[in-house]
């Protein structure tokens, strides 16, 4: 089965084996879409599946180019809390400068950025998760100590479906995207998973308390958050 081939459509078409799947799983992605599939399936099964769903893939592959920005030279992240660009170099490979809450990743000159998306993009995250298991912790020891949280643990992933969340047990969990918004959010999410830690709900407590460690303004700045999409 070919590993790799383009779509008219859909772009770069990427077969993925895993021996524990037991079907055919399709995800949109930067360049194309990623097929997962099980040992006994064939190029036929694969081509088949793509195009019985191909109006949805379509639709999939769509809203994925308009979420992620190209990654290139004129990209960056700007906030109060972290700066990341590229720029051209001598050397002939990538490679990265990092100080706190500063990022540069330098680029061989002439690099064809279409080809590299998907790698760059797992570049641009992995220096947010270093960035953010020092901000987001320590910002976070600070806030619960401020107004006399008690957690038990503090969590730094991926999730691009939520900001932040609180387990039963307290443990706070925080989205390292959050390094793309500004500090008045970051702390408005670590106030809600806080908050969280007293009432485990969206009660009207649970609101009345945001209120109190966000002088009030916890509906405006959750509006203002909405605003925001993870890169």
């Amino acid at each position: 089965m070919k590993e790799v081939w383009t779509d008219s459509e859909l772009g770069s078409i990427r077969i993925v084996l895993n021996s524990r799947a037991k079907h055919i799983i399709m995800r949109a992605e930067a360049d194309g879409i990623k097929v997962t599939v099980p040992p006994h399936a064939s190029f036929a099964d694969v081509a088949a599946m793509i195009d019985k769903h191909r109006r949805d893939l379509k639709s999939m592959r769509e809203r994925t180019e308009e979420h992620y920005r190209r990654i290139d030279l004129d990209y960056s992240i700007e906030t109060d809390v972290m700066q990341l660009h590229l720029t051209e170099g001598e050397r002939s490979g990538f490679y990265v400068n990092r100080k706190q809450g500063e990022c540069t990743i330098i680029c061989p000159r002439n690099t064809d950025f279409d080809s590299i998306q998907d790698w760059l993009r797992n570049v641009v995250v992995e220096q947010l998760r270093i960035q953010a298991k020092v901000y987001l912790h320590n910002r976070t020891i600070e806030i619960a100590k401020q107004y006399g949280f008690k957690l038990s643990d503090i969590k730094i992933q991926s999730s691009r479906t939520r900001w932040g969340s609180c387990s039963g047990r307290n443990s706070i969990n925080l989205s390292l995207f959050l390094m793309t918004v500004p500090s008045h959010l970051i702390d408005y999410v670590i106030k809600h998973e806080l908050c969280h830690t007293v009432h485990h709900d969206h009660s009207t407590a649970f609101w009345e308390l945001m209120d109190k460690v966000t002088d009030n303004k916890a509906h405006q700045l959750r509006k203002e958050l909405a605003e925001y999409r993870m890169i």
